[in-house]
């Protein structure tokens, strides 16, 4: 499980990077940490802060970290996400929606942004047992 500002650093991602990973995180944990890429962030966060990619994963840091030194601990960041935790969220996505990461991961950049945003989307509350309940006596 990861939690909202984890998500929220997922979303400073580009939608076709949130759908390859969604896809086959392996293979873009690989590519995505290798091309040690990173950016001005869009969402709310920290004034000076940019989105920067690690050997041990991605964060929202503040400006200045030119070297890429920071540890994942450093005070200076405002989110994290390991690798090993981007896999674990993946593997923690219904199938249905990985299914349509893939079919999607190519298709026109507006069609993808908008699976990426329902990949993103926090998951739905269970409904309450009254509610369970209710369903069952609707189908009886």
């Amino acid at each position: 499980m990861i939690t909202d500002a984890q998500r929220r650093l997922l979303g400073e991602l580009a939608p076709w990077q949130v759908l390859a990973l969604a896809d086959a995180p392996d293979y873009w944990c690989r590519e995505i940490r290798d091309s040690q890429g990173g950016g001005t962030v869009r969402g709310e966060w920290p004034d000076g802060s940019c989105r920067q990619t690690y050997t041990w994963g991605i964060a929202v840091t503040a400006d200045g970290d030119y070297v890429r030194a920071r540890k994942r601990s450093d005070p200076a960041h405002a989110a994290t996400l390991t690798w090993a935790q981007i896999a674990g969220w993946v593997e923690s996505l219904p199938t249905e929606l990985r299914a349509e990461a893939r079919r999607h991961r190519k298709s026109d950049p507006g069609t993808g942004a908008r699976v990426a945003a329902l990949i993103l989307a926090p998951p739905s509350a269970a409904p309450a047992p009254s509610e369970q309940l209710g369903l069952f006596e609707a189908v009886a």
